[in-house]
């Protein structure tokens, strides 16, 4: 009913020329790119496996810098559009054509770690570059195997809003909970029919710039969650009132996928009858798929949030992070031990699972064993027990137990843990080129890129890779040796190379910069009347020692004569230079902390790290003598 009522005071709007850009406030155009000029959300669930969604969205597009030229609908066997339409407008709110059905394309939505999905996208493109110009887009989408309800993504950054909504027609006896982030915004309730509707709504929100080091959008901008108290998806029906009743729901999913063959059971006591300990008998039974099973994701229906069975699993060789995850936790269970399914966001975080908030947010499984407080990343074939890898570390996941969901956090990765230490020898010649030998232990972050080349590139390939990315100039390989340890994440990595142009030469002076192996030069820019927090993740250890040796006929004219010490809240720098028996040798030392910062404090730390680029540019200078 609600839906039906806007269109008179939309239509209007169009016939009036009421998408003239003439019509947004200077307010509303501060720090924009694109402009909300209306939308309006609609979800009427008739139960909880099944609702219509209808959008109206109209933006004004006041340049190039955003992706509201198209619309893009993700559709599949249980989502179907049923109308789709677009106008284009100009600068001053006049039609210029409406987008003709058959103009709507469909591509596959396979990710490119799997091999089959049956979900697909429609998308509408404007395909107009006449800036400022209107998109309006309508919509409407049948739902059926009904589980998650679309958020209310109120703005983007440096998008404006002059008026919004989003509006959710309940049918009797179905509860929802929601969460509101960055804005005090509160629905208002009525009851129709028996039907419970609760509507927000957003008028005259200015745009929020984008500045770098900022929190997630979670932190910044605003948004509301909703979460279903029951949802049905092919026949299950579940729950997010709580953790615990979104755990049982994946208990539901998990039944009957743990049996093992006859076989395979053999195989768990064979590979555990040496192993004097529950950690052994971990070690050996995740070294056995790591060396036997392959990842590869099949996202069909429910096979998105149930795995294959572990028998499956077996026979094929292969599965996704559930699949791998659950017939690891088979195989653990026929040695005897306890573990847990984990449901993890991996990659960027931009938003974080809360104990008071059911609202499963999540893209990865890996597992746990609690007796052990081991955590295991079964999709891949390289990593050591008990190291689950940047893009999982210390974030907040749910662990499914046998009473269903438990929040838990993995490991975090404290700057310690990814260290590079890096040994360098140098050998200048006159003419500026040196031969350079690096022996180099890292560990963890800083480990991963070789651990998997090692695993997944031809010799050929990680020559190619590895060269590519030097920063040096001329750099050009001759040696290269990488031995990944199978018990830590850690590797050493050692190579020689020829540098064509290691220092620069000036008359008959030599210009060398003190650190050309691994220069730190990642300086945030520079932003006037900084307005979010500063949040920075990055957390590392460097450690150097560096031996230059003199080119013949050679003698140092200029050398750091006092050692550069940088220590603050955001991290500690040392540097120091000293010419020993006709060599230099300089030791450097960088530990880089992950802050969270007022937005006062941006400038400060911006400096902090500018210093340690002027110390890493520093040049010494060598003369002939």
């Amino acid at each position: 009913i609600l839906w039906f009522i806007l269109l008179p005071t939309l239509a209007w709007m169009q016939e009036s020329g009421g998408y003239a850009v003439s019509g947004i406030s200077p307010e509303l155009l501060k720090n924009a790119n694109s402009v909300i000029r209306n939308q309006d959300i609609l979800l009427v669930v008739k139960s909880p496996g099944e609702a219509k969604l209808y959008e109206k969205l109209v933006v004004t597009l006041l340049n190039e810098k955003n992706d509201f030229e198209q619309l893009v609908l993700h559709v599949s066997p249980s989502r179907k559009v049923e109308k789709i339409k677009g106008n284009i407008y100009d600068g001053m709110g006049h039609l210029i054509r409406s987008i003709k059905k058959n103009e709507v394309r469909e591509e596959s939505a396979i990710s490119s770690f799997s091999i089959y999905e049956d979900d697909k996208y429609h998308i509408m493109e404007a395909g107009y570059t006449e800036y400022p110009f209107t998109v309006e887009f309508e919509y409407s989408i049948s739902i059926t195997d009904l589980m998650f309800y679309p958020d209310w993504d109120i703005q983007e950054l440096n998008t404006s809003v002059q008026n919004s909504s989003f509006t959710l027609d309940l049918p009797p006896g179905l509860g929802i909970s929601y969460k509101a982030l960055n804005t005090d915004i509160e629905p208002v309730e009525e009851m129709q029919n028996g039907r419970k509707i609760l509507q927000w709504k957003a008028t005259g929100l200015a745009a929020i710039p984008y500045e770098p080091y900022s929190p997630p959008s979670s932190g910044l901008l605003p948004h509301v969650l909703i979460a279903p108290h029951a949802f049905e998806i092919e026949k299950y029906t579940g729950s997010m009132e709580s953790w615990d009743a979104y755990g049982k729901f994946m208990n539901k999913l998990l039944q009957g996928r743990y049996e093992l063959s006859a076989h395979m059971k053999e195989k768990v006591a064979e590979l555990t009858a040496n192993a004097d300990s529950d950690s052994a008998k971990i070690e050996a039974l995740y070294r056995f798929i790591q060396q036997n099973l392959r990842y590869v994701s099949v996202q069909l229906g429910i096979g998105g949030y149930q795995p294959f069975p572990a028998q499956y699993v077996e026979e094929k060789k292969y599965g996704d992070c559930k699949a791998v995850s659950n017939f690891m936790k088979s195989l653990l269970t026929e040695a005897g031990i306890i573990s847990y399914p984990v449901l993890i966001r991996s990659g960027e975080l931009q938003y974080e699972i809360t104990g008071d908030f059911a609202f499963p947010s999540f893209n990865h499984m890996i597992l746990y064993v609690p007796s052990e407080d081991i955590w295991l990343e079964c999709t891949s074939n390289t990593f050591p027990m008990n190291y689950v890898g940047a893009s999982n570390a210390g974030r907040n996941v749910l662990l499914i137990t046998e009473d269903g969901g438990k929040i838990g956090r993995t490991p975090e990765m404290l700057p310690a843990a990814n260290l590079a230490w890096n040994k360098v020898t140098v050998a200048l010649d006159g003419g500026g080129s040196a031969k350079v030998q690096v022996s180099s232990h890292l560990t963890g972050e800083r480990q991963e890129w070789y651990r998997d080349a090692m695993a997944n590139l031809s010799a050929g390939e990680l020559q190619k890779a590895f060269q590519e990315a030097s920063s040096l100039p001329g750099f050009k390989l001759e040696t290269l040796k990488i031995e990944p340890s199978e018990e830590r994440p850690s590797a050493e990595v050692n190579y020689s190379a020829q540098v064509a142009w290691f220092g620069s030469k000036a008359g008959k002076r030599l210009f060398v910069p003190v650190n050309v192996i691994d220069p730190f030069n990642d300086v945030p820019p520079a932003v006037e009347d900084r307005q979010h927090p500063v949040v920075s993740k990055e957390a590392s250890v460097e450690e150097d020692r560096i031996t230059l040796l003199l080119p013949h006929g050679y003698k140092v004219e200029s050398l750091p004569s006092d050692d550069l010490i940088f220590d603050s809240e955001y991290g500690h720098y040392h540097l120091h230079a000293a010419l020993e028996a006709g060599e230099i040798i300089i030791d450097r030392r960088f530990e880089r902390l992950p802050v969270s910062l007022p937005a006062s404090g941006y400038a400060i730390w911006r400096n902090f790290l500018k210093e340690i680029a002027k110390a890493d540019a520093i040049k010494i200078v060598l003369v002939a003598e």
